[in-house]
Formats: C-alpha cells, structure tokens, sequence
C-alpha cells in the first residue's frame, strides 16, 4: 500500500513538472512574439497605435513584397532614429542641468538649445525619408493611408501656440472690436 501512495504520488508530482515545463515553454514563446512586435512598431503619434507592420498590413492591404520593403526600411529608420533621439534626450538632461546650475552658463544653454534644435531637424528629415520610401511601394489608396497615418508627425502641435493665437488676454470675441 505504501508503495502504491509513493507511485500515485511520483506520477502527480511529474504531471505537475510536466504542466510547469509546457507553461514555461510557452510563455517563453509567445513573449518573445510580443517582444518582436514591440520592437518592429514605431510610435508616430503617442495618442495612436505604433506603426508596425501588422498595423500596416491591415490597415493599408499591404502585399507581403511591400512587407519586406517595409521591414528593411523600418530597420534602417529606427536605428538612425533611436540614435538621434537618444542624442536629443541626452541634450534636453544637460539644458536642464546646466539651467540649474548656481550660475548658469548661458553660452553653454545657448549650445545645448542649439544642439536640440539641430537633432529635431534631423529627426524630421529621417522621418521625411522613411514616409517617402514607404510611399514609392503603395498605391494611390495606399498613399491617402500613409498621408492619414504620417500626417500627425507634419501637422502644428496644438501645444506649442505662437503669438496672437490661443485663448489669452487681448483676445477679441464674436469677431467685435
């Protein structure tokens, strides 16, 4: 009888071993699918879904030649774009150290400011040649998705108002003086 509970008891325990494994496995798979997804999506707009390809795919009917197109284009843009946008990240931390300095050296916030200003440029033409090389792969109704999507990084930021615009003092209603 003893024996018979120590079997019943070994089979459990691998029954147990073997679901822990399988569950494992699987997580391990499946997360790296997300992995990758994450890693092949790029966020235009925080406020909408990262373009990656599956967004591309359904949304645009891409083919699976205009995937590949993509894929390789997608790559080249994220390197070049991460390492700006680290470069970008790593001036706006020293403006805002220097900034807060006991006496700010105001050529070296003049720099830095600089600095950023060159970096977004460059973000904007790495951007700009990522839509163009997507665009030459669509068609016409491809391209009027592509615009729609593109559109937000090219538009004015509401946020960031010049003079005479926004809901201020001095600001003239119904059109009267």
């Amino acid at each position: 009888m003893r024996n018979e509970n120590k079997t019943k008891l070994l089979i459990w325990a691998v029954i147990l071993l073997a679901l822990l494994n399988i569950s494992t496995i699987l997580t391990i798979y499946f997360g790296k699918d997300n992995k990758q997804m994450e890693e092949d999506s790029i966020v235009i707009d925080p406020e909408s879904s990262p373009l990656s390809g599956r967004y591309l795919r359904s949304h645009l009917n891409f083919d699976s030649g205009q995937m590949e197109v993509y894929r390789n284009q997608s790559r080249k843009f994220r390197t070049t774009a991460n390492i700006v946008i680290h470069n970008l990240n790593q001036y706006k931390q020293l403006l805002s150290k220097e900034l807060n300095e006991e006496v700010p050296d105001m050529q070296q916030i003049n720099n830095y400011s600089d600095s950023i200003g060159i970096a977004h440029a460059q973000l904007k033409k790495v951007t700009s040649q990522f839509y163009l090389d997507l665009r030459q792969i669509c068609n016409q109704q491809q391209c009027e998705g592509l615009r729609e999507i593109f559109s937000p990084l090219f538009m004015d930021n509401p946020h960031m108002q010049g003079q005479g615009r926004g809901a201020g003092r001095g600001r003239r209603s119904n059109g009267s003086m």
